[in-house]
């Protein structure tokens, strides 16, 4: 079993590269010249350089290769194209390449999110066949991304899978969380917020389930937990993992919004990109990011293995033992 990972080097893509390791798979890792490889090193993979950005890089790292894992993404940009570039153009770029110089494919995995399909209008949790209404630029970029997969389902073996807020080691969007947790001291917005918070772990299961059935060939899934959780519950469950008793602040939704579009602005006058920009507090400030997994255990045999607390003891014993908070 033959596989390239691309973003093998990130988040994810480097908890999926183990965990196809582990099931036996000969893995290849689509990484740049300038790619940090710490999460990598001492695994026994092999690197393959090129970015999803430039086409004719792809021809060579894909070329006899029988599953293709996307994980490659961008999560923060001061514009729409800085998210297309690599969300939409890149997937199609893989795809072409795929289909132009890879004939033994027996399965292109897309790892797009719940941003594609955006946040739930009340409490009834988003399924596969629900109209996408992402709020974000990442969001619209990702929907492309998926878009231009389903227009290549009728010439590759495509399969999409849709996480919803991945936690876990090595994560750096969540870090600022854990770090003001650990400090005694909580912000969270005000009003009722649900959110299908899934370890990492869990989703490197699915998605690994997503690409071996065949029946996942053209379908779309969601790889999530088993139910979602209110932010205060998620912090009720990692303080108590610490071991500390935070104080909760409550803000307003345009206290978000305010320091979103004050990052924008830092972020036109630098040139560099902010995480909680004004597209972030966008997408903060809904009340709820739901999905339903039903589809994901009925086809693909996908069940989350982690609780909530077993997920969080594990991040947070490797943010501390690493520094991160």
């Amino acid at each position: 079993m033959i596989a390239l990972v691309t973003g093998s080097n990130g988040f994810l893509g480097s908890h999926l590269v183990e965990g196809l390791l582990a099931k036996g798979y000969d893995v290849f890792c689509l990484v740049r010249r300038t790619s940090d490889l710490k999460w990598l090193r001492g695994l026994p993979v092999r690197f393959v350089y090129g970015d999803v950005t430039s086409p004719e890089s792809l021809r060579h790292a894909v070329a006899g290769k029988e599953y293709v894992f996307h994980a490659a993404g961008v999560v923060k940009g001061t514009s729409q194209w800085a998210f297309d570039r690599v969300n939409f153009h890149g997937t199609a770029n893989l795809l072409m390449a795929c289909w132009k110089c890879d004939p033994g494919l027996r399965r292109f995995v897309l790892i797009s999110s719940l941003s594609a399909g955006g946040p739930s209008e009340n409490r009834r949790p988003l399924v596969e066949v629900d109209p996408a209404k992402p709020v974000s630029r990442y969001g619209a970029s990702k929907l492309k991304g998926e878009q231009e997969a389903r227009k290549f389902m009728t010439r590759l073996p495509v399969t999409i899978v849709r996480p919803p807020v991945i936690f876990g080691p090595r994560d750096h969007g969540m870090q600022p969380f854990f770090k003001m947790l650990k400090k005694g001291i909580v912000v969270l917005l005000a009003g009722e917020r649900l959110t299908n918070f899934v370890y990492v772990k869990d989703v490197v299961a699915g998605t690994i389930l997503a690409a071996e059935r065949e029946r996942a060939i053209g379908q779309t899934y969601y790889v999530g937990a088993k139910r979602a959780y209110a932010w205060r519950e998620f912090v009720e469950a990692a303080a108590g993992v610490m071991g500390v008793h935070p104080l909760v602040i409550s803000v307003p939704s345009a206290g978000a919004r305010l320091l979103g579009a004050v990052n924008t602005l830092a972020g036109a006058l630098t040139g560099r990109a902010r995480f909680l920009d004004w597209q972030k507090a966008r997408e903060m400030v809904q009340s709820y990011w739901l999905c339903d997994i039903s589809k994901a255990e009925r086809e693909l045999g996908y069940s989350p293995s982690y609780s909530l607390a077993e997920a969080l003891g594990e991040t947070i014993e490797w943010y501390e033992n690493q520094g991160w908070i």
